[in-house]
Order: C-alpha cells, then sequence, then structure tokens
C-alpha cells in the first residue's frame, strides 16, 4: 500500500492533469453542475449521453474547492488504495496470504493504474464500487439481508458511474447459489438488491423522461455503442455517429434507439459474422493497454516533450501482457488444483469473463477492461505462488540431495 501510494504521488506530482477526450466531458459536466446549470455542455444543452455519477462526484468536489484538480487527485489516490486493499482482502479469502500480497505488489506497480491518477475518468471508481460490492456479498459474518441492502445501495451508484453494474445482481445470485444451493433464500435477496437499485435509480431516470420525453433509464449511449460495434464498417472499437439528415431531426433517446435498433438488425441478419466479429474484439480488448498515456498525453508532451510517450507506452504494454499471461496461466492453474467445475464458477474467472463478454459484444477499448484487472492480478498472483513455490521445493530437495552425499 505504501509503495503505491509514494509510486502514485510521484506520478501525480511529474504529470499535470490535463483533461483530454471523455475526460474534458466530465470536467465540462461536473462545472456546470456545480454552478447550478445542470448535466450537460450548457444550461440550454443538458445530457444524458454519459453516465452522471463520474461527473456528479467531480462536482462535489468543484462546489468545496471551486475548479482544481488536486481533490480529484487525491480522491483517485484513495480510489487507488481501496482498490489494492480489497483486492488483497478477497486475495486472501479465496487463496491466502501470500498470493494477497503478490495481488496487492502488481496492483502497486501497475502502470496504467499509476498514470490514472492523473485522469478525469470512470474507470477507478467504477472498479472500486464494484469490488465493495463483491466484498460485502462474499462477507459471511454479516447475514445475508444486510449484505443484500448495502449492496444494493453500492450497486445503484456503480450504474450511475457505468450501466453495466446493472446485471452485476445475477452474478451475485450464482456466486452464492453455488457455494449453499439456497436457490430461494438468494433469490429474495436479490429481489431486495434490485428493488433498492430500482428506487435509487428512478430519480434520473425521471429526469431523463422529462427531459427526451421517454424512457431512459441512466444514459442514453448504449444504443449508439452497440451499433459503434456492430455494423458494416465496425472494427469494434469508437465511432463516430452518422450525421444523417434524419439523425440530425432525432434527440439524444430517439437516436439512441434508432442505433440500437439497426445494430440489432444487422446482428440478425448476418449471424456468423457477429459470432466472428465477437471473438475478435475479445482478443481486441487485452491486446494493448496504453490508454494511461494517451489520456495524459498532453500533459506529458506539455512537461517533457513527445519523446517520453513511447517508453511509457511500451512500458505499460509490457508489464500489461506479463501479467494478463501470468493471468491466463493462472486460469489453467486453478482447474487443475480445484477441478474446472471450480474453475468455471469462481469469482476471479467470472467477473472478468463478465466484463469481457459485455464489451466484446459492444465496443471494445484497452480501457474496457480496467474493471477486471483486480481478479487479473489475483490470478496472475496465484501463478507467481505456483511457481515460487516449485522453486523453494527444487531448492529445498537439492539441499536434501547434497546432504545425504555428505560422508557421515
Amino acid at each position: 500500500m505504501l509503495i503505491a501510494l509514494l509510486l502514485r504521488i510521484v506520478w501525480a506530482v511529474a504529470v499535470p492533469v490535463v483533461p483530454l477526450s471523455d475526460s474534458h466531458a466530465y470536467d465540462t459536466f461536473a462545472q456546470n453542475i456545480a454552478n447550478g446549470y445542470g448535466y450537460g455542455w450548457t444550461s440550454t444543452s443538458l445530457t444524458a449521453y454519459w453516465p452522471v455519477g463520474t461527473s456528479f462526484v467531480y462536482s462535489l468536489f468543484y462546489r468545496v474547492f471551486g475548479h482544481t484538480y488536486l481533490p480529484i487527485v487525491v480522491f483517485n489516490l484513495l480510489l487507488a488504495l481501496l482498490i489494492i486493499g480489497v483486492s488483497m482482502h478477497l486475495a486472501k479469502i479465496w487463496f491466502g496470504h501470500r498470493i494477497a500480497l503478490l495481488t496487492g505488489l502488481l496492483l502497486a506497480l501497475w502502470p496504467s493504474q499509476i498514470q490514472f491518477t492523473t485522469v478525469l475518468a470512470s474507470e477507478l471508481l467504477f472498479t472500486a464500487l464494484v469490488l465493495v460490492v463483491v466484498m460485502v456479498w462474499f462477507n459471511e459474518r454479516n447475514n445475508l439481508w444486510s449484505r443484500a441492502i448495502l449492496v444494493g445501495i453500492v450497486l445503484a451508484a456503480a450504474s450511475y458511474v457505468r450501466p453495466t453494474a446493472l446485471l452485476i445482481p445475477l452474478l451475485l445470485l450464482f456466486f452464492r447459489w453455488v457455494s449453499t444451493r439456497e436457490i430461494l433464500k438468494t433469490l429474495n435477496a436479490i429481489l431486495i438488491v434490485f428493488v433498492l437499485m430500482a428506487l435509487l435509480i428512478a430519480p434520473w431516470s425521471i429526469r431523463n423522461t422529462q427531459l427526451y420525453g421517454q424512457f431512459v433509464l441512466i444514459s442514453t449511449n448504449g444504443g449508439a455503442n452497440l451499433w459503434m460495434g456492430n455494423n458494416p464498417n465496425s472494427k469494434g472499437e469508437y465511432m463516430k455517429i452518422p450525421t444523417t439528415e434524419e439523425l440530425a431531426e432525432m434527440n439524444m433517446a430517439q437516436r439512441d434507439k434508432y442505433l440500437g435498433a439497426v445494430a440489432i438488425a444487422y446482428i440478425k441478419e448476418k449471424p456468423l459474422e457477429f459470432v466472428i466479429r465477437t471473438l475478435k474484439k475479445l482478443v481486441y480488448l487485452h491486446d494493448h493497454e496504453t490508454i494511461g498515456v494517451h489520456w495524459n498525453k498532453r500533459g506529458l508532451v506539455a512537461r517533457y516533450g513527445s519523446e517520453v510517450l513511447l517508453p511509457l507506452k511500451a512500458i505499460s504494454q509490457i508489464y500489461w501482457l506479463l501479467v494478463l499471461g501470468l493471468a491466463l496461466i493462472g486460469i489453467i492453474l486453478l482447474g487443475k488444483q480445484h477441478g474446472w467445475r471450480v474453475m468455471i464458477a469462481h469469482p476471479t474467472v467470472v467477473v472478468w469473463g463478465y466484463f469481457t463478454s459485455v464489451h466484446a459484444v459492444i465496443i471494445v477499448s484497452d480501457r474496457m477492461h480496467f474493471y477486471s484487472i483486480p481478479m487479473i492480478a489475483i490470478l496472475a498472483a496465484l501463478t507467481l505462488t505456483n511457481r515460487l513455490d516449485w522453486l523453494d521445493t527444487r531448492r529445498r530437495l537439492k539441499r536434501h540431495l547434497v546432504s545425504e552425499r555428505k560422508p557421515a
């Protein structure tokens, strides 16, 4: 934890915050919320395209401290420590103390996680909220109903940040059914979770419905994102929405619904291409991790010049590929050590698989595997521990053989 904190403080001192892309949007929206203009680019251009959660949190800092990024950097530091601490706690529950320590070390040194200290984004906040949900759900010391209430509240907050949290209760249902086989009691608990989520999300849904004249749950980018990942020209990544005359006459909610319908029609028309494209996106989602450098690009270039970008990207990419490889081996080891049924149902595999599947169907980028990074770190730590145990056994065997050869 101390290593993680020191590395992130060094980065925060060395790299200025200069919002880029989505970060610029979050910054603008947060300022407008703090100034009482509402959630949008201006007071007359309200939006629901991005989920409101991240901007709302930043707006709280702006209301108290004014428009300065330092409180957000400190907030990111605290989120990083929370992510590492909870990840270590879960690793200890599932695998033991040594793997927990290695998990913490891997996350402390993770380049992109360090780089996001100076990025205005939803990734750290969402990851922390999801981890808290998993930690609470697996805390058997508290009764099921109190856990369900707390999980419902935290998942509602997570859904405000990224709507991919909406289906996480189904994962929790699966985890408890696997461990207890108490299906009715678990279903009742999950029902409580969903009801609380619905109640807490309802005010925002009402605001959106009043704004657009049709029901909008949280954001108006679901259909657009599905279209970006599923159209004849799609490469599985972000695309600009076409500027046709028909779309220009629609509001955001209508446009989102229209684009989603176009994407679904295309998937139904060419299901085989959809399957192939989805499998390709599984690879694209994991083949690189340089977004931390990219979103700090303006600050890095302003202070150090463009020459610093390539080495930093190389460091991030090498670290990512090494840990990813270790995590994939970790899945195999998990199956060998505990059985393939346990491996398939293990939270590290299920959570990673959930976020991977969701984004592979929609659109992908390297930042969209960030929510799986704690699980990837735990699986990588499992592999490292296994290797260390093997080396330790080999050394002890070697010492034993040498001692036997010595004359009495």
